[in-house]
């Protein structure tokens, strides 16, 4: 050993026994003296509290946008099938084969329509 260092070895066996007796009866906080940091220890509680909460709902906004997205997606597919049956509707080969297959005696005219003056 150095000299000038002396280590009592029985004060420090009597503080980890004093540290465990605290515990066990659960006044080892107000032995370190911790009831004096109780507000700033109840905000940073608070804190944590608020923090998780807005992480929670940051989360849930993401996953509702994520649906939104994939609804969308759908609905565009949706959107192009519509729009191609649409206009494969207005082609005149295909009106006049509903009309037949409807059974009507609509035909679609064979000269063009004369202009009257």
């Amino acid at each position: 050993m150095r000299p000038g260092i002396n280590i009592s070895w029985k004060k420090i066996g009597s503080a980890i026994k004093e540290f465990f007796i605290s515990l066990g009866r659960g006044d080892l906080l107000t032995r370190l003296r911790v009831d004096r940091a109780l507000p700033y220890i109840l905000y940073l509680f608070l804190l944590g509290c608020i923090s998780i909460w807005l992480s929670y709902h940051a989360e849930q906004t993401m996953l509702r946008v994520q649906k939104n997205n994939d609804r969308i997606k759908t609905l565009k597919i949706e959107h192009a099938q519509k729009t191609y049956e649409l206009v494969s509707l207005e082609r005149i080969a295909t009106v006049e084969k509903m009309l037949e297959d409807a059974g009507s005696k609509v035909k679609s005219p064979e000269k063009p329509a004369d202009v009257l003056k």
